[in-house]
């Protein structure tokens, strides 16, 4: 594509700096006629788009088929011929919630046997907010001095009641709150409260990526303290291009598994993506097969732990503050 004319003066028109050549020194602006031709704006616009395909292309190519060797290039500071690994992880994870989202609306068959992932998690909430409601549904006390959480409408209902009764039989701490709580949701949302728990639930779920994120390449950190030129902000970059691969990795299953109703895809998903973890280490990190595959067990571990008390800490504060 032909460029556009260069301007007879030297100063830069964006911070005034003397320009020597084509480019500023100072900011990198290119020092030509500001007034473009609406042609040379769409041959720069087209020009554009094969470049940024390009570049996704190659950086997708090997995030695929090379476990670890984006991080390592990273770290090189070979960075031109790739996608930023913050802009690959916010693309691909949209992608990833997208179809995840698309998917669950539009998951059940005539038999109703296809389930998404994201809705065996939300069965997992429904489940722990169903086995609170029917724990709390009960009288606690053998001697029968409080009574069942269903007989109350209202919090202030709740509140007067619990003024009336004797110190000994009246809730206090915890207890009360989660009870008034309870009382507040059903108050509020009738029928539909756990409903709006699992809702509000899987709304949340990409954000709680960004802590889970961070999460892991502290993990990453201490796997390996020992190798002091690796920073914080190195490790991050190796979890953003394992995530990224894990969110792709995943949707294929979900797709896999919408498509033939099986859910040993998504089983499949899980190993592809703990041995790309331990190839990604062996790779990136230079240590014997042997270290990875033992350190690729232990962060798999520690993730899967970390996860489930987020999502679980998660749900207590949007049941406790949100709803």
């Amino acid at each position: 594509m032909k460029s556009q004319p260069l301007r007879k003066e030297k100063n830069c028109l964006n911070c005034g700096t003397e320009v020597p050549e084509r480019y500023c020194t100072h900011c990198g602006q290119e020092n030509t006629v500001p007034h473009e031709t609406f042609t040379h704006l769409v041959k720069h616009f087209v020009a554009d788009i094969f470049h940024y395909d390009s570049q996704f292309l190659t950086t997708l190519k090997y995030l695929l088929f090379r476990p670890g060797f984006l991080s390592r290039e990273y770290m090189a500071g070979k960075r031109v011929r790739y996608v930023n690994p913050i802009k690959l992880y916010v693309f691909i994870s949209f992608v990833f919630f997208f179809g995840l989202f698309t998917l669950q609306h539009g998951s059940e068959d005539d038999s109703g046997e296809f389930v998404t992932e994201r809705s065996r998690i939300s069965d997992s909430v429904k489940t722990g907010v169903e086995a609170l409601d029917l724990a709390l549904s009960q009288d606690s006390s053998s001697t029968g001095k409080k009574r069942s959480i269903n007989h109350y409408q209202t919090v202030e209902e709740f509140d007067a009641i619990q003024r009336q009764l004797p110190d000994s039989a009246r809730l206090h701490g915890a207890e009360k709150m989660v009870y008034r709580r309870i009382i507040g949701v059903r108050q509020k949302y009738g029928e539909d409260s756990k409903k709006a728990i699992i809702e509000m639930f899987n709304h949340n779920v990409p954000k709680l990526m960004f802590i889970l994120l961070p999460l892991f390449a502290l993990f990453m950190k201490w796997m390996y303290r020992k190798k002091k030129k690796w920073l914080y902000a190195d490790h991050a970059i190796f979890a953003i291009h394992l995530h990224s691969f894990a969110f792709i990795t995943g949707l294929a299953g979900l797709l896999l598994e919408f498509i033939f109703h099986n859910d040993i895809f998504m089983t499949i998903g899980w190993w592809i993506i703990f041995i790309y973890l331990v190839l990604a280490l062996w790779n990136n990190y230079q240590q014997s097969f042997r270290k990875s595959l033992l350190k690729g067990i232990v962060l798999s571990v520690a993730y899967i732990m970390s996860t489930a008390i987020v999502f679980l800490v998660y749900i207590l504060l949007m049941f406790m503050i949100f709803l």
